[in-house]
């Protein structure tokens, strides 16, 4: 892993190049106002930049957003008073000491005791984690309960974890796998996700026939991939893990 810059007359920020001898093709992504470059190991520096210099424009966009979304979040420290969401809704933390680990939601707060002996940063993100990933397993326990069987898309298991990269997960043994994070998002997203993932059940790529049983089954899963590309870098990060609203 290194890090390249490119001529300051082309006036591109720096990235980051990942080689990979698996690797067929360049593809290059904006991650948290970072440019991340992955190359195949014989590919030159010189047709990297190429690349990078032809998509200028595109990262430029790309780069600017995120970085202005950034700078309107609170670093995460996992203290009271903090907003965490749940399906959206705005959540205030309120943490506190107590004999034993707890963490229950009343209304619009969400209240977490740790005890005297743990950490006091640590310990209230591993309680709301845990949280989580018990509220959104029950959520999609409710979800797959109410699924149609004639849809034919019927997973055989469903798990909540906790990804960093992705929002969700199709096995080909029709497992489905999701980020805890995924539940800070409205709950229309929640579902176009579920919904994704359940196609894939069946067309396991993202092909012309793919996307059109997606829109078989969401009308609104154009509006849902939109939404996760502007908000989400931002629900994905660790030190922030939320976004701003767009009103």
């Amino acid at each position: 892993m290194s890090v390249q810059s490119l001529p300051a007359t082309q006036k591109l920020p720096s990235y980051q190049l990942v080689r990979s001898k698996k690797r067929r093709s360049i593809a290059i992504k904006v991650v948290h106002g970072q440019v991340q470059v992955r190359a195949p190991q014989r590919v030159s520096d010189a047709e990297i930049n190429r690349l990078v210099q032809a998509k200028a424009t595109w990262i430029a966009e790309h780069v600017e957003r995120q970085q202005q979304q950034l700078q309107g979040l609170a670093p995460r420290l996992w203290q009271s008073g903090e907003r965490l969401r749940w399906l959206g809704q705005p959540l205030q933390l309120k943490v506190s000491q107590a004999g034993r680990k707890t963490c229950e939601r009343y209304g619009r707060e969400l209240f977490v005791t740790v005890t005297a002996r743990s950490n006091s940063q640590q310990e209230p993100r591993r309680t709301v984690i845990a949280w989580y990933q018990r509220q959104a397993l029950q959520w999609l326990d409710d979800f797959f309960a109410h699924w149609p069987a004639e849809h034919g898309l019927q997973p055989q298991s469903w798990s909540v974890g906790d990804f960093t990269s992705k929002w969700g997960h199709c096995t080909r043994q029709h497992q489905l796998r999701f980020s805890w994070r995924l539940w800070m998002a409205p709950a229309w997203i929640v579902t176009n996700v579920v919904i994704h993932e359940l196609c894939h059940l069946q067309e396991f790529n993202h092909s012309k026939a793919f996307w059109q049983l997606v829109a078989k089954h969401s009308a609104s899963y154009q509006e849902a991939e939109q939404w996760l590309r502007t908000y989400g870098s931002t629900l994905m990060h660790n030190h922030y893990l939320d976004y701003i609203d767009a009103d």
